[in-house]
């Protein structure tokens, strides 16, 4: 990629020297034969004022080498191609020679022969002719011929060598900038690859140093899904060690129980019934959760959604929790507003939501948990407070994540799997609601969740 990118810059910046070489060059051709051309018609013109006091008469003994002779040599001095002198009778063909290349038919002796100045251009030639009468009377012509050389002039051996130093500096430069481009994707190449191989440590040094563009941000991104990996793994770890004592502990005074039965090591089968039962129903939860979660991504996940009646859904089903909490010795009181508040939502999957809050609250509260429904700025809000140890603040943003431990909350007798609060996230915002988190006015930590008011059904 580096020398693709070097190539390519290079390769743009001689294209374009191309292009403005071909239009100086055009350029510097065009100005050159003007301005030869103009050099000529004044050389002419003074020679022809010259030749007006000398005696240069190609006649009929003279029209041959010596005459030719005399004019290279004028041509010479002057720095010329060549010069050609006629002289032109009345009545009859001009005498004399012409410079290669011209004819008497490229001239217009009619013009000429009124002393009048005349240059055109054949091809590469230019030419300038002028008439003038000579001292012994004779109307007479000189001719001069030139051919320019763009490719000598100054102006253009100087774009040659501009044009060479800037492409060795576009050459320096494209290397340059190909180097701090390519040096960061490869170690993103690099990096991906070790991530891909199961290298969640792996991350690109100096990422600072690849700037705000979108290399950096690559560099970033990278560096970002490496440390979201590591993190999910962890993660994962955690909940698969939670899960595992969560389920064996209730497995275990099972297989105790039941093996203290078949033993005849128990008297009271009633109490052995009831905490097999009780841990039993542990288990169903556990399992009873985790499928929720994987029918929670699915998209055809079913609601009974219908306007209901807040007030008494959540006064019916905090009612239901009361044997818990005082089986915790926790005071459970609601505050529930006088206003009918309503909404669109599914009741069952509410109350689900409203019976894992709360039980949250049961595991951390030291005393009391405060159940709260009000409506302000135009939503239906439900809150669950408790006294407990609260949230700190490095777990607050990750409360509701999947497979979540609290790392930073102060110990408590049960642990919990992590999966409540997901499954409240999911559930709300599957019914188009909101949850926060924040610390309760009762010292403990608190969640909210928001719905938008509905209107009563009609009757």
């Amino acid at each position: 990629m580096r020398r693709q990118l070097t190539a390519a810059t290079v390769g743009m910046v001689v294209a374009a020297l191309l292009l403005v070489g071909v239009g100086t060059t055009v350029l510097t051709a065009v100005n050159a034969r003007a301005d030869t051309e103009a050099d000529l018609r004044e050389t002419v013109e003074s020679l022809s004022e010259l030749l007006t006091e000398l005696t240069i008469v190609p006649d009929a003994s003279e029209t041959g080498r010596d005459i030719r002779a005399r004019l290279q040599t004028l041509a010479d001095s002057l720095s010329v191609d060549g010069i050609g002198l006629l002289v032109l009778p009345r009545n009859r063909d001009p005498i004399g020679s012409l410079p290669d290349g011209l004819t008497v038919e490229d001239l217009d002796t009619d013009l000429l022969r009124a002393g009048e100045t005349q240059s055109n251009r054949d091809g590469d030639l230019l030419w300038a002719a002028r008439g003038y009468v000579s001292r012994s009377g004779t109307r007479q012509l000189v001719v001069m011929t030139d051919e320019p050389d763009p490719l000598l002039m100054p102006s253009f051996r100087w774009f040659l060598l501009a044009s060479l130093a800037t492409i060795v500096v576009a050459a320096l430069v494209a290397g340059r900038i190909s180097r701090s481009l390519t040096g960061p994707i490869r170690a993103s190449r690099d990096v991906a690859r070790r991530i891909a191989a199961g290298d969640l440590d792996a991350r690109i040094p100096d990422a600072t140093a690849a700037g705000r563009d979108e290399v950096g941000e690559l560099v970033a991104s990278i560096n970002s899904m490496a440390d979201n990996l590591q993190r999910s793994n962890a993660l994962e770890r955690q909940f698969l060690m939670s899960v595992s004592h969560d389920l064996r502990t209730p497995l275990t005074s099972i297989k105790g129980y039941a093996e203290a039965l078949t033993d005849g090591a128990i008297v009271d089968h009633q109490q052995a019934g009831r905490v097999i039962e009780t841990e039993a129903d542990r288990l169903e939860r556990l399992v009873g959760d985790l499928l929720l979660l994987a029918r929670l991504e699915s998209t055809d996940f079913p609601l009974d959604r219908r306007t209901v009646a807040l007030n008494d859904l959540v006064d019916a089903t905090v009612t239901g929790l009361q044997h818990e909490a005082r089986g915790r010795e926790v005071t459970l009181t609601t505050r529930i507003a006088d206003t009918p508040l309503w909404a669109d939502l599914d009741p069952d999957r509410y109350g689900q939501i409203i019976g894992n809050l709360v039980g949250n609250a049961l595991r951390f509260a030291d005393r009391e948990v405060v159940v709260t429904l009000w409506s302000a700025e135009g939503g239906a809000h439900l809150s669950v407070g408790d006294d407990g140890p609260g949230i700190a603040e490095a777990d607050l943003p990750h409360v509701f994540e999947r497979l979540y431990v609290a790392e930073h909350s102060p110990a408590v007798q049960e642990s919990g799997s992590g999966l409540g609060l997901a499954i409240v996230r999911d559930l709300t915002e599957r019914m188009g609601g909101s949850v926060t988190a924040r610390r309760s006015s009762l010292g403990g930590a608190e969640f909210v969740v928001s719905f938008a008011p509905a209107p009563p059904p009609t009757p």
